[in-house]
């Protein structure tokens, strides 16, 4: 019988946890700052409603600058309200989309751009786990876990679909941070994040535009051969999550970056991003912003395509 991707990633545990490198590797971990532990329990005057913060974030996400003046309206929600969990799960969310589409940094020195971009971006995947931490802690099922001394990579699984939102932008958020922090980040927090997206998984597949199946033909692509990577697995996934939702550009775009690359299929490549390319980014009208982020990062792909495959 298949291995779940949970039990694949208790696999790699067991294997990791064998081998006499582990100290060393892990003596560079990096820890985040949690969103369970900082919550303030004194509250202060709502100066902006959730409504007006939530039509921020529709209408104005359109720019860096609008996207800012949503994220301040909603951390003034949620200073006035800790648990609001839907302005939570909006934070956690638009730091992701702040880090993701308007993160920039000079191109200029060429040969460290991208570790200063990843440093730049760092901060708010950051942020955004703290934020979805605490969309998630909004749960009193959960948190009475907590309370009880359970881990936080346990306590997810008394989670509801209702709180779904909160677990994907915390995994998002938080596999994002531990790779720019290192292999040995990564190493500590994968099961924490494999949790996460399993647990989500499977109380919705289709969430967020089929998000948690997209996760894993991610997942699978990237992982090497003994920790559970299977480019047929990432395939099928990638192709289930395209079938689920063939109008969000953001498959397509990790299906070329993850799958193609590897495997050095340029004719697939160059498909799923010209397909981005060439369809208009309202075709999924509520999540015009981001498309236009995911349109942005084909047209910068397909202009590196010779330097990414062999000839």
């Amino acid at each position: 019988m298949p291995q779940s991707p949970l039990a694949t990633l208790r696999l790699l545990s067991i294997i990791i946890a064998a081998s006499i490198v582990i100290p060393v590797i892990l003596s560079g971990c990096k820890t985040y700052t949690s969103g369970i532990s900082g919550v303030q329990s004194e509250t202060k005057e709502a100066s902006v409603s959730f409504e007006l913060a939530q039509t921020l974030w529709t209408n104005e996400r359109g720019t860096k600058d609008g996207l800012q003046k949503a994220i301040d309206a909603l951390k003034q929600v949620v200073a006035s309200e800790p648990k609001h969990q839907e302005a939570l799960v909006l934070l956690s969310r638009a730091h992701y989309f702040m880090a993701d589409a308007y993160t920039e940094v000079e191109a200029e020195p060429a040969d460290d751009h991208t570790k200063r971009l990843t440093a730049a971006k760092a901060p708010l995947f950051e942020a955004g786990v703290t934020y979805g931490e605490r969309a998630m802690a909004a749960d009193s099922a959960f948190q009475a876990r907590l309370d009880k001394g359970d881990k936080l990579a346990d306590a997810v699984s008394s989670l509801q679909k209702d709180d779904q939102m909160a677990i994907y932008w915390t995994a998002s958020n938080l596999g994002k941070w531990a790779r720019s922090q290192g292999f040995s980040t990564l190493v500590k927090y994968k099961g924490y994040v494999a949790k996460l997206m399993s647990h989500c998984l499977a109380l919705d597949e289709t969430s967020f535009y089929a998000g948690p199946v997209r996760y894993w033909g991610a997942f699978y692509a990237v992982a090497p051969g003994f920790a559970g990577g299977d480019m047929t697995k990432s395939k099928e996934h990638f192709e289930k999550a395209k079938a689920m939702n063939p109008e969000y550009f953001g498959t397509y775009v990790l299906y070329a970056d993850t799958y193609a690359i590897k495997t050095q299929d340029r004719e697939l490549f160059k498909s799923l991003l010209q397909h981005v390319v060439d369809t208009p980014s309202d075709v999924l009208a509520e999540m015009t912003p981001e498309q236009n982020a995911e349109k942005k990062k084909a047209e910068a792909f397909l202009a590196r395509i010779d330097d990414l495959f062999a000839e």
